[in-house]
């Protein structure tokens, strides 16, 4: 039975039913959609983000331990590392003598600074070693790491004729931070031109890339809000604002594809004889479905990361998912109103086109669905789909060979 034919309210599903009240009373649904966005993020910047603290990072038998040596004052101290070295030739006992002082008094002065231990000297002769032990735990040293990094460069500054560098555990974590941060942030910046452009050759109208960029930035800005709510049950490790954009543009624009592509078949099969409500009701009927079908499989398959009980894997898997449920709610309330809205628009358009010229213009779509390229790209399946299902299985095994030499462990050098 097609959606359109008349049947008890109750028999429809709930995509269908929350599609067709949309597209029934549009400005209610993209009020609503908008007031739920306004609320979450509302919510979301009156809480504040919970960000992992050290304690967070403790799992399984090793974390209580960890646990248990803290608790005992046994735990591991973050310790910097300051390197005196000559640029060329023996390295000058009293330059280097004046360099570690120079460390010392400065590095005695940062708040950050437990204490300095006396230099050690390499097994030549060539270089100095200052160990800088920080306060606090080991897994928060690095978010204080800078103004020890400042003094050293100022050390520098001061001994141009040596090489005065830093590491240890903390700068090193606050490096790999850095450029974590610098790589999503790349990756953030391409994300929306690339998105924008891909949508522009396929449409090839402003106003219809302006749907699906419109539903994704509003479901990101919704799940950023509830990601700060729920980081206070489930801290953040730093990745979240950045995993639920890059998700976020996918599946959101993803989703409302699915919806816009079945429109546009049932509105050219249909060739004028059904209204647009009608033709709504018919993709959320089908589209609708596979989108929530399509979420529920990400969010299942997603959710398996919190059995590593790690703070990391959890954080992923929570802006993962609170992202893709908001993307899913924005496709089946505010995108058959704004497909409505559009769609009215065009008729109208359309009406005085007809008027103006007395034809009536050619539907865009063919009513199979289908164009001359994505024919062409499907022939090989239809023709002869055994074969072509045993070429892509193939190809998806040696695409996941590389996988088979994966090492998931430490190497201790």
């Amino acid at each position: 039975m097609r959606p359109t034919e008349h049947r008890p309210e109750e028999r429809r599903p709930v995509t269908v039913r929350l599609a067709t009240w949309s597209a029934r009373h549009p400005w209610r649904a993209l009020a609503g959609w908008l007031a739920v966005v306004v609320l979450c993020l509302g919510v979301g910047l009156a809480m504040g983000t919970h960000h992992a603290t050290a304690e967070d990072y403790r799992v399984g038998e090793a974390g209580r331990a960890e646990t248990l040596a803290a608790e005992a004052g046994l735990g591991h101290e973050p310790v910097e590392q300051v390197l005196i070295s000559a640029r060329s030739g023996p390295l000058a006992e009293a330059a280097a003598r004046a360099a570690v002082r120079d460390v010392t008094a400065r590095m005695r002065k940062v708040p950050e600074v437990a204490r300095v231990a006396p230099p050690v000297r390499s097994a030549d002769g060539g270089a100095l070693r200052v160990p800088v032990i920080m306060k606090g735990a080991e897994a928060d040293a690095d978010d204080h790491v800078a103004p020890l990094a400042a003094q050293t460069a100022a050390v520098q500054r001061s001994h141009p004729q040596l090489r005065v560098a830093e590491t240890g555990s903390p700068s090193v974590s606050a490096g790999v931070d850095t450029q974590r941060d610098q790589d999503l942030a790349l990756s953030e910046a391409i994300t929306l031109p690339v998105t924008l452009l891909t949508l522009l050759a396929v449409f090839g109208s402003a106003l219809m890339v302006a749907v699906p960029l419109l539903l994704a930035l509003t479901s990101i800005v919704a799940a950023m809000g509830l990601s700060m709510t729920v980081s206070h049950v489930l801290p953040d490790a730093g990745v979240g604002t950045s995993i639920i954009l890059l998700i976020g543009m996918a599946v959101g624009v993803d989703y409302t594809l699915f919806y816009l592509k079945r429109e546009r078949e049932e509105r050219a099969r249909a060739g004028g004889r059904l209204g647009t409500e009608a033709l709504v009701e018919l993709a959320a009927a089908t589209s609708g479905r596979a989108v929530v079908v399509s979420g529920l499989a990400v969010v299942v398959s997603t959710a398996t990361l919190y059995l590593a009980t790690d703070v990391v894997f959890s954080s992923l898997a929570t802006s993962t998912v609170i992202v893709v449920l908001a993307a899913v709610l924005s496709s089946l309330t505010a995108l058959p109103a704004l497909l409505v809205k559009i769609a009215q628009r065009a008729e109208r358009r359309a009406a005085r086109r007809e008027r103006r010229t007395g034809r009536r213009p050619a539907p865009r779509v063919r009513p199979d669905g289908t164009g001359r390229i994505w024919r062409a790209l499907l022939r090989p399946a239809s023709t002869h789909p055994a074969r072509a299902l045993c070429l892509s299985v193939l190809l998806m095994l040696g695409l996941a060979a590389p996988a088979l030499g994966m090492q998931l462990r430490v190497l201790n050098k």
